[in-house]
Order: C-alpha cells, then structure tokens, then sequence
C-alpha cells in the first residue's frame, strides 16, 4: 500500500490523501498481531535455551533466522558436558508503540517495533553446588515479515543490547505484556528435558 489521492464525496475536485502505513501502524488489529508475535517469541527463547539451544523450538521466525542461528546448537553441543542445570523464566516486556512501523515494499509487509525484555535465567556447571544467576533486562529491536501463507508475522532480524531497566520510562506510548505466573523452563544434563 502507498500514499494516494483518491475521489472523495463522489466529487472529482475533492481529494483526500490515504497514508495506508499510517492506517496499518494505527489499526489496532494489526498491532495486536504484532504484539502477539513479539511475545510468542520473547517465550519461545526461554524454550530454546532450556531445549539445548533446539531450533524447532522457535516458532514464529522465518527460515533465514533459522539458518544464522542453527550454529548454537553446535556450539552448546561442545560445552553441555560442562553443564549441569540451566533455568530461563521470561517476566515480560515493554513494549515501545511510538517505534512501532509498519511498511509495504512490492506488495511484501514488513514492521519494526522495540520492546524491553526481562528474563530471570540462572546456570549451574557441572560440580558447582550454586547457581550463577544470569537474570537480564535488554532492550530488543524486531524486524517483523507478514508471512501470507501463514497468515501471521514471522521475527526476520532482531537486535538486541542490555538494558539499564528504565527505558520504558521514557516512553510515552507503550504497552505491557504481562505474563501471569510465568513457567520456570529448566534444562538439565541428566535428561535433557524442558521441565514445567
């Protein structure tokens, strides 16, 4: 979709400019699907982890993303040895709607919106009694594809740098995503399964 005139009121003389990204951005439906695909991903990450780094546990990014991050998996296969226990909890998020951008390019929709993201996660190595707590905030920039065939946006590219854990403070237009009593994820050496 582009910015056009079109005939308003039947009168070839009046006109009215439509942005259709500014409608899109705005349409509350189109927002909530955003929000929705942020926050399946900000949860699938604590399944990830917890899943020995497993790339099917993503759900809802697109192939590409699978590709650059299926190197992972390799590279926690060379130190799970090391490790006894890993927890991951996603708390939720933030996120920022005055980033939100909605696009069109050859008739391909695409979306960019930031959010900032709590996780407690905590790591035990192999003969080590403690947990090294390794609980984060970050702020976390999305790149959204609308995927037509399965009719729902898809993560393409995500940035990502550590929060101080006040940001959302600065926003004027933002969003909570809440997550009620939010599961502890575990992975552990001796059977190698995500525990609820």
């Amino acid at each position: 979709m582009e910015e056009k005139k079109t005939e308003a009121w039947g009168n070839k003389q009046v006109t009215v400019v439509i942005d259709s990204h500014k409608l899109a951005r705005e349409d509350k439906d189109v927002q909530k699907e955003l929000l929705a695909a942020v926050d399946v991903f900000n949860k699938d990450m604590s399944v990830f982890q917890t899943s020995g780094f497993d790339i099917s546990t993503l759900t809802n990014v697109t192939d590409e993303v699978k590709e650059d991050t299926s190197f992972v998996q390799d590279d926690f296969e060379l130190i799970k040895d090391y490790v006894d226990e890993m927890h991951s909890q996603y708390l939720g998020a933030v996120v920022n709607l005055d980033d939100l951008n909605v696009d069109s390019f050859d008739k391909k929709w695409s979306a960019e919106v930031s959010a900032l993201v709590s996780y407690n996660s905590k790591l035990r190595y192999r003969e080590e009694k403690t947990f090294e707590d390794l609980s984060y905030q970050s702020v976390r920039e999305y790149s959204l594809q609308y995927d037509p065939k399965a009719k729902k946006w898809l993560i393409a590219d995500l940035m990502e740098r550590e929060a101080i854990g006040s940001e959302d403070e600065d926003w004027d237009n933002k969003k909570e995503l809440k997550v009620e009593n939010p599961p502890v994820l575990k992975w552990s050496r001796n059977d190698e399964s995500i525990n609820l």
